[in-house]
């Protein structure tokens, strides 16, 4: 990897469990942040404002966060094209929320995001709230969001919803292993999801605020968990085995009838 690769780290992780290593973001990746909140600012400004195609912003929520991994090398590592891979298919899901059988579309793009995600912090668990009683937050939260969701839910659609209320709460607390960054991503993705699928079931949420709640959370989630997940992970590189040379890779719109992450169609 060139010798300038910010997704290369330069210290060893931290020994201690629940304190990741100190590892600086690139200018670049504060660019890409800035971009993918602007987006979410467009669509929640548009629905605010009452404009016929609100939710163009949804193209940039989490395609500049790609493009900044990949400038920075970080697709030269497994866990890079993990978390890669998970906002790629979080993009899937922004951006065909207002398809027919929007909803279901979105629902399966958002496990499968998160289950690289998850695969992505995996190897860290031992840093997160895993088996801690401090889990009981994040159990908590995603327990009331189901109690509000499940009962409003078809049948057929509650053990799938139930099953992604799971993950996504698998993939919060894993990324507490990044601190107070990875803690305020995760928790901020389960609010989102929430209030999404609230106004999906019945839930009254009206418009504007059900797009500031669902966009205003959503964006910041994205940016808060992959700068954690890079801070923990060195973008994705791993230290190399002492003795050894190199370095080695570790082993949203809401539609007419609210099915999607980017707010309500006009």
């Amino acid at each position: 990897m060139p010798p300038h690769s910010t997704c290369l780290p330069t210290t060893a992780p931290s020994p201690s469990a629940g304190r990741p290593a100190s590892r600086s973001l690139p200018a670049a990746f504060w660019g890409g942040a800035a971009v993918s909140l602007a987006g979410a600012a467009a669509t929640i400004g548009a629905e605010a404002a009452g404009r016929p195609r609100p939710h163009e912003g949804r193209w940039f929520y989490t395609p500049p966060l790609i493009v900044v991994l990949a400038l920075h090398g970080c697709l030269r590592h497994r866990s890079g094209w993990l978390w890669a891979l998970g906002l790629a298919f979080s993009a899937v899901g922004d951006v065909t929320a207002q398809s027919e059988n929007a909803f279901l579309l979105l629902l399966c793009s958002f496990l499968v995001a998160h289950l690289f995600s998850v695969t992505a912090l995996w190897p860290h668990r031992g840093r997160s709230w895993l088996g801690s009683t401090k889990a009981l937050l994040h159990a908590g939260l995603a327990a009331a969001g189901l109690a509000v969701v499940v009962p409003r839910a078809e049948p057929g659609m509650i053990a799938p919803v139930v099953a992604y209320g799971a993950v996504l709460g698998l993939m919060a607390l894993l990324a507490t292993a990044a601190g107070r960054t990875g803690l305020f991503g995760g928790l901020l993705f389960i609010v989102s999801d929430s209030v999404l699928a609230a106004g999906q079931f019945g839930l009254d949420v009206p418009e504007p605020w059900r797009t500031a709640a669902v966009i205003g959370t959503y964006a910041p989630a994205q940016v808060l968990l992959t700068a954690g997940w890079w801070r923990l992970s060195g973008g994705g590189a791993e230290p190399a085995v002492p003795g050894t040379a190199g370095t080695a890779g570790t082993a949203r719109s809401l539609p007419a009838a609210p099915a999607g992450r980017t707010g309500a169609a006009a």
